[in-house]
């Protein structure tokens, strides 16, 4: 068996199928054309498609030997994000104002070669594997629709694996964490109600703006003065709109944020303290106000034997040197989490930065650049976890 030599054999063409998928981008939920596109590239190999009732996404089975009953599910995301791209490269995206700026074209061609690969090797290795081509990452629903349209049943995934593009690791190495490697990520709304007035009458008024800088101010001390040193958290405020003109004092304020967290004590103890502030500092001003909290992605939490399990294989297929023992966690979030929250997991980092600046950029910019090098990869690691994960079961 000779995992490398097939990926070897099929590198061209995974180049040739990420860059029409990165030229032909779709938004969450309108991933008709990629749907229909990945389904044709693995029509040779005996993958069993599943129907779970959803118009995009696909979800497919593929069974190696009989002598083992564990079920592993390997997830890759299809969507992509509302952005202008600014790369200049030949198979730039053709649907103006959408763009792969978070690498789901590489996570998805890695997902399709891990499938060929492994179908060439199905005598080599015994257990079921569930193929997830997830839609609506981006706007983290995606998950929680396959898992009520019941992804994870049929047959019940034990275990299950995804990768994501990191232009900080480098091409060629995989990036791997036991425990926090990426945060919750939840959203919030505050509304500051004051009483609008002639600007040069402050006294008559209660002005909103000054009253929303102090809760700006409170927010931010919750992480110098709330939150344990040995923890990490993020509170950002993204928006604030308030006021019509330089003379009149506003009738309210309205800001807008987000909040990364590593934990869920973590996460319930910044909400608790934001409602306190939000409501205590208004109304010592004589103002109103309200909080509202749209939760995200739960926090990504690495099951240690699986991460076990892929050091072993990246050590087996691509050297001890090129795996990145990463330090820390990112805040950034991501909806994997919510299969986690049903079935242990882990995510891997497909290292994607080389000397070119451009490759370092950070996710979501109009100008990162994905180095395809990192393809073959990302299925060498993938399709070898996979072959590893059943050899230890």
């Amino acid at each position: 068996m000779d995992i490398k030599k097939q990926v070897k054999q099929i590198e061209k063409e995974m180049i040739e199928i990420r860059r029409h998928i990165h030229e032909n981008p779709e938004l969450s939920l309108q991933e008709f054309n990629t749907t229909a596109f990945i389904k044709q590239k693995l029509n040779s190999t005996e993958i069993e498609w599943q129907d779970i009732g959803m118009e995009t996404g696909l979800v497919g089975l593929l069974k190696g030997g009989s002598g083992n009953s564990s079920v592993l599910a390997l997830r890759g995301d299809i969507d992509a994000l509302p952005i202008y791209e600014d790369t200049e490269l030949p198979f730039s995206s053709k649907n103006r104002g959408v763009m792969h700026a978070c690498g789901h074209d590489l996570h998805t061609t890695v997902l399709i070669g891990t499938v060929i690969v492994l179908d060439r090797l199905k005598d080599n290795w015994e257990g079921t594997i569930k193929f997830i081509f997830q839609p609506a990452e981006e706007t983290l629903s995606g998950s929680k629709k396959m898992i009520s349209a019941g992804v994870l049943e049929n047959p019940t995934v034990d275990h299950i694996a995804c990768l994501h593009t990191w232009p900080y690791t480098d091409t060629g190495k995989i990036g791997i964490k036991k425990g926090p490697i990426m945060s919750a990520s939840d959203m919030f709304e505050i509304e500051i109600i004051g009483a609008g007035g002639h600007a040069a009458h402050p006294h008559k008024s209660i002005d909103p703006i000054p009253i929303a800088s102090d809760i700006i101010s409170a927010i931010q001390k919750i992480i110098s003065r709330s939150l344990s040193p040995l923890d990490s958290g993020v509170v950002t405020i993204g928006q604030i709109h308030g006021g019509s003109a330089s003379n009149i004092i506003a009738n309210k304020v309205e800001m807008s944020g987000t909040i990364r967290t590593l934990n869920e004590d973590t996460r319930d103890m910044i909400k608790k303290r934001m409602k306190e502030i939000v409501y205590h500092v208004s109304a010592a001003s004589g103002a109103t106000a309200t909080i509202k909290f749209d939760e995200g992605s739960l926090p990504v939490v690495n099951n240690c034997d699986l991460v076990d399990i892929m050091e072993n294989a990246l050590i087996k297929n691509l050297g001890k040197d090129n795996i990145d023992y990463l330090k820390e966690p990112s805040m950034g979030g991501e909806d994997f989490s919510f299969y986690m929250a049903h079935v242990p997991g882990i995510l891997f980092r497909l290292g994607t930065g080389t000397d070119n600046e451009r490759t370092r950029r950070p996710l979501h910019n109009a100008g990162i650049v994905f180095d395809e090098g990192a393809i073959s990869t990302g299925i060498l690691a993938m399709s070898g976890f996979a072959i590893q994960y059943f050899d230890q079961q």
